[in-house]
């Protein structure tokens, strides 16, 4: 069992490029968060920004399949960074302004643009051979460098400028994709060339979907982000809302939620290639179960803080598993439109879960809410059980 990868140029890259692209949304996120309801016209939509964000993730996935298979991974990865940093010039102008709309479609091309920054795992995992968990491990752990940094840069440049608070911020968020753009611009050829036949790929497209294998495939990640999110969004509104809980006991708990998505990655590769892929997504699926079970039966300030550290480490888990199911399933001209197909299903599911929880926490409840993902948990389950991935 293989704990490290190859640390060759392209892998440092595109890991230097996780943790720095990365910090694109947690930016958004904070920024939107803290402004939306001074800049909003009125408080209904004030979280639209936070939305168009996750809006434009899921939409962008649906087109970088095509736009990897046409131009090729590091020409593709520029585009999105090209995409990602119009969108932040955008809602960095629209903060000296103010004008609210304008910012929202910066956050809505950011997110676009994102979708290719979330290739980046799938990038790296091109020429990995047997390598691939453990460099999927990897990138998805140069995340947790992203959720830290992402936040540090949004506080350094919040009164950095007088044009408008948080536009440092977003400045120096476009300076630093400007010097990931360079980096990337020495990113090597992969090793599989793309496919460049228009007809191939959309009917390589469409047989992907209609293959039971890619959705056995696909349901991991889809699984772990609905879950999380669904939980993740409501706990600050139910923490400190309905138990009152201080906004540093609140914080606490999400920051350690954070830490515990990303570090379970120091040792998820090896954790893969001990158990493979259906017994980690039955495990991670044990994982969720006892997070759901403390989120029910505990609204105590230690329950809630472990029942984030277990959504945590859960989604690590999981969309681990099933990032590598992808990957394994589709490595050849065909991996463009599955891993375009997967990341648009799991970050358009995430993006509904996202706009859903913050209704189903005030309508039914708290208790009722954590039990949503039950059903999802339990489908996963069922077709884990009943077929067994061809490389176990």
């Amino acid at each position: 069992m293989q704990y490290l990868p190859t640390f060759d140029r392209r892998l440092t890259i595109l890991l230097i490029g996780q943790a720095i692209a990365g910090c694109t949304v947690p930016v958004f996120f904070i920024v939107s968060g803290l402004l939306g309801p001074s800049i909003a016209p009125t408080l209904e939509l004030s979280t639209l920004p936070v939305s168009l964000v996750v809006v434009g993730i899921a939409l962008g996935s649906s087109l970088v399949g095509r736009v990897m298979a046409t131009l090729g991974r590091k020409r593709g990865h520029l585009l999105g960074l090209f995409v990602t940093m119009l969108g932040v010039a955008a809602a960095a102008w629209a903060l000296t302004l103010p004008d609210f709309y304008l910012y929202s479609v910066g956050a809505f091309v950011s997110g676009v643009g994102h979708a290719f920054n979330n290739q980046i795992r799938f990038t790296a995992a091109d020429s990995a051979g047997p390598q691939k968990a453990v460099v999927h491990s990897w990138v998805l752990m140069f995340g947790l460098f992203a959720a830290l940094l992402g936040p540090s840069v949004a506080e350094f440049g919040r009164q950095a400028l007088p044009g408008g608070e948080y536009v440092g911020s977003l400045l120096i968020l476009l300076f630093m994709l400007l010097a990931l753009a360079v980096l990337f611009a020495f990113l090597p050829t992969p090793v599989v060339e793309p496919v460049r036949t228009t007809t191939t790929r959309n009917t390589r497209t469409r047989d992907v979907l209609c293959d039971r294998k890619f959705w056995q495939a696909a349901l991991p990640g889809v699984t772990s982000f609905v879950t999380m999110t669904l939980l993740m969004t409501a706990t600050p509104l139910e923490m400190h809302h309905h138990h009152h809980f201080s906004h540093g006991d609140t914080t606490n708990t999400v920051s350690s939620h954070i830490v515990a998505m990303y570090l379970p990655s120091l040792f998820g590769g090896l954790l893969i290639a001990w158990l493979g892929i259906r017994r980690l997504t039955l495990f991670s699926i044990a994982i969720f179960a006892a997070c759901i079970a403390v989120g029910y039966f505990s609204s105590s300030l230690h329950g809630f803080w472990w029942a984030l550290v277990l959504l945590g480490i859960g989604w690590n888990f999981l969309f681990l598993a099933g990032s590598t199911a992808i990957s394994q399933s589709y490595s050849g001209p065909e991996r463009f439109a599955a891993q375009g197909a997967n990341d648009t299903i799991v970050y358009g599911t995430q993006a509904i879960a996202s706009l859903a929880s913050g209704w189903l926490i005030f309508a039914i409840g708290w208790k009722a809410l954590v039990l949503v993902p039950v059903p999802l948990l339990l489908v996963l389950l069922f077709t884990s059980l009943r077929e067994r991935p061809t490389e176990m």
